[in-house]
């Protein structure tokens, strides 16, 4: 039991210290031999636990991704549980993605989401744990739609669904707008959703 524990540990630590210079840097400008000064591990240690430098770098890209729709999901989470009109989320989530406070770090994990993603494209081995990643995400975003609709907070004309589609596709845009300061609107996302969400007669979110 003893040797499993400090297994997970050293493969935790590994883990970790990946993230935070893939969080600083490319991918390829990762070197092994960092990771194991930085962490007083070996190279036959890493390679137990991953194979390969490619491998505790997909695991690294994939607790990096969880990170990130954790956080995703909190932040619905206190919108959603926040004090706010009824009838007007909307503007509540609105106010939430668009405050300035969190713009810094909204964008870099829009960014890190997106890379995550085209990795994943690109790479075959890291595809089933992306798509498990993000299929719990999925469901956890449609589950968030089904509570809010349970409660008054949002009508039923969505399905949860195409809710969680609605919210991803979002961080998607906006990872690619934050290239273009012109279509880096939140305000037309969240008009857009209403609209979708209510009928013609919504009203943009103040």
């Amino acid at each position: 039991m003893a040797e499993g524990t400090a297994d997970r540990a050293a493969r935790d630590v590994l883990i970790e210290a990946t993230v935070r210079r893939l969080w600083a840097a490319d991918e390829g400008e990762l070197r092994i031999l960092d990771i194991c000064q930085e962490t007083g591990l070996s190279t036959s240690v890493i390679y137990g636990h991953f194979r390969s430098r490619q491998g505790l770098v997909d695991a690294a890209l994939l607790t990096i991704l969880t990170e990130i729709t954790d956080g995703v999901v909190a932040g619905i989470e206190g919108v959603l549980d926040g004090p706010h009109p009824t009838g007007r989320m909307l503007d509540s989530l609105h106010r939430y993605l668009t405050d300035p406070a969190l713009e810094i770090e909204h964008t870099r994990n829009r960014q890190a989401y997106l890379r995550v993603a085209a990795t994943a494209l690109a790479r075959p081995a890291l595809r089933p744990g992306f798509l498990e990643v993000y299929a719990r995400y999925m469901g956890r975003c449609a589950d968030l739609y089904d509570g809010a609709v349970a409660r008054g907070l949002l009508p039923d004309t969505l399905t949860g669904r195409q809710w969680a589609l609605l919210l991803e596709s979002q961080m998607v845009a906006r990872a690619l707008h934050d290239l273009d300061a012109a279509w880096d609107d939140q305000g037309d996302w969240l008009l857009a959703l209403a609209r979708l969400a209510a009928g013609e007669g919504a009203t943009e979110p103040a």
